[in-house]
């Protein structure tokens, strides 16, 4: 290899590291303190899993955020957009892509124990969820559908609640959430919300 390929070589490399290392800046200064240094969530601040979600679904989901496709009365969701709601499309698009470069992990952190019969929810999700979400839980981006894998029963219950509440998926603009807000009136008793919600955080499990 002559001398100037080595050198365009090694800049190329320089380059990626440098990159690399903006977006962990990034993803550590902006997410860590509620996703985790590994993206794996916690639920007690109502943070989800990051690690199993597509790049696309993330993005659009931090678009919203930015956008107010959220009912911000909710309080997790108000400390979301505070804290993205000021951020250039630079330093999101750094964030998405040490997102991307963390391992896959399934790990819950648990913050209590979930209430519901996981029975009869693999009976609801079967009906409801599965042909969007797939059949063992790990979405399907051409749906729109995220995966919920590694998501703890008390998220999945209270992201379900506010589709079918109207507090998710009522903006123009977010197409997905619509019909997911629109799918969700299937299911309003809050029990067996929390039937398919604590089936689907098993399967993690």
């Amino acid at each position: 290899m002559k001398l100037s390929q080595k050198l365009a070589a090694l800049l190329l490399a320089i380059s990626a590291l440098s990159a690399t290392s903006l977006a962990d800046d990034a993803y550590q200064t902006h997410c860590a303190s509620c996703h985790g240094a590994s993206g794996a969530g916690n639920p007690s601040l109502g943070a989800p899993n990051l690690t199993l979600f597509s790049n696309a679904y993330l993005e659009r989901q931090l678009r919203g955020f930015q956008e107010g496709w959220r009912d911000t009365t909710d309080p997790y969701t108000q400390s979301m957009s505070a804290a993205v709601g000021a951020l250039d499309a630079g330093v999101v698009a750094e964030a998405l892509l040490a997102i991307d470069q963390l391992p896959d992990s399934r790990e819950i952190s648990v913050a209590k124990a979930a209430a519901g019969d996981t029975d009869r929810g693999a009976d609801l999700y079967t009906a409801y969820c599965g042909a969007c979400h797939g059949t063992n839980a790990g979405g399907n981006d051409a749906l729109g559908a995220p995966s919920l894998l590694g998501l703890d029963a008390d998220y999945l219950a209270r992201q379900y609640r506010h589709f079918s509440e109207g507090r998710r998926g009522f903006h123009a603009d977010d197409r997905y959430g619509k019909q997911m807000n629109r799918l969700s009136r299937s299911l309003k008793d809050p029990s067996l919300i929390d039937d398919v919600s604590a089936y689907v955080a098993q399967l993690s499990q």
